[in-house]
């Protein structure tokens, strides 16, 4: 499965809320198969992947959730993500590992940071996410 480094904070977090009921359905598909199966293998991208599918603001050149600059604050996200989790767009690693370097990697602090822009951030659910693990 491929998926952009910014979301497996996102999926940590998941509470159920999206951007459409389309978006919902797909992520919580996704978030279910990773928390039933935590060996899935995870090949990390700093692009579109398989949440963004179903996103109402996907287009051609990546994200448009806020315009044009949208996919280049996105991918400066995932840059961040990645950073701190040691890892480079291309690696795969299971879930239960994703979930350990974050784990050792990242606390629900780090988000204001890596988050700022992030429409998300002040309902406070991937720090929630970060503290469970």
């Amino acid at each position: 499965m491929m998926l952009r480094a910014h979301h497996l904070i996102c999926i940590l977090g998941f509470s159920g809320l999206g951007y459409s009921q389309d978006y919902v359905a797909n992520m919580s598909q996704i978030v279910a198969q990773l928390r039933s199966s935590p060996e899935t293998l995870i090949e990390i991208v700093s692009k579109p992947d398989a949440l963004c599918a179903s996103c109402p603001f996907l287009e051609e050149g990546g994200c448009r959730e806020r315009g044009a600059e949208s996919e280049e604050v996105v991918r400066n996200r995932d840059l961040a993500v990645m950073a701190r989790l040691g890892l480079v767009a291309g690696d795969r690693i299971t879930w239960s590992g994703v979930e350990a370097r974050i784990r050792s990697g990242i606390s629900p602090e780090d988000l204001d940071i890596i988050c700022r822009d992030c429409q998300w951030l002040p309902l406070g659910y991937c720090q929630k996410g970060i503290e469970r693990l």
